[in-house]
C-alpha cells in the first residue's frame, strides 16, 4: 500500500464519518423541532384553559360575594321571624370571600353564637332545665 492509497482511504473514511455525523445531528435537530412545536401547542392549550378557568373563578367569586344573597336573610320580614343571626353570619361570610373583610374565626364565632341561641330555644321549648339541656345538646353540637 502506498502513501497515496492510505491518504485516499483516510480521506474517504473521514468524509463518511463526517457525513454520518452531520446526518445524525440534522435528524436529531428535526426531532427537537417537532417536539418543540408539539410542546408549544400544549402550552398554548394550557394557557387558554387557565385563562378560561380564571374567568369562571372570577364569575363564581362575584356570585358568592353578590349582595343579592343577603336580600332574604337580611329582609325585615325574615329578621322579624327568625332574628338577625343568619343575616350577620352571611354578611360576615361574604366579607371573608372578598379577602379584606372579616376573618374566618370571626364568622365562626357568629355561627357558634347562633347555634347556642338555637340550643337555648330548643331547651325552652321542651321545658327542660337549661343547664342540663344545653350541656347535653352542646356535646352533640
Amino acid at each position: 500500500m502506498t502513501v497515496l492509497q492510505i491518504i485516499l482511504i483516510s480521506a474517504m473514511g473521514g468524509s463518511l464519518l463526517t457525513t454520518g455525523a452531520l446526518l445524525a445531528i440534522e435528524n436529531r435537530s428535526d426531532r427537537w423541532r417537532e417536539q418543540e412545536e408539539s410542546s408549544l401547542e400544549v402550552i398554548n392549550t394550557l394557557s387558554t384553559l387557565q385563562a378560561t378557568i380564571q374567568k369562571e373563578e372570577l364569575s363564581i367569586r362575584q356570585n358568592l360575594t353578590a349582595p343579592d344573597l343577603l336580600e332574604v336573610p337580611c329582609g325585615e320580614d325574615y329578621m322579624e321571624k327568625a332574628g338577625e343571626g343568619l343575616c350577620r353570619e352571611m354578611f360576615c361570610r361574604l366579607q371573608t370571600r372578598e379577602g379584606d373583610g372579616a376573618s374566618q374565626a370571626e364568622c365562626e364565632e357568629i355561627a357558634n353564637l347562633n347555634n347556642t341561641l338555637s340550643l337555648i330555644e330548643a331547651c325552652n321549648a321542651f321545658n327542660q332545665e337549661l343547664d342540663q339541656c344545653v350541656k347535653i345538646l352542646d356535646l352533640r353540637k
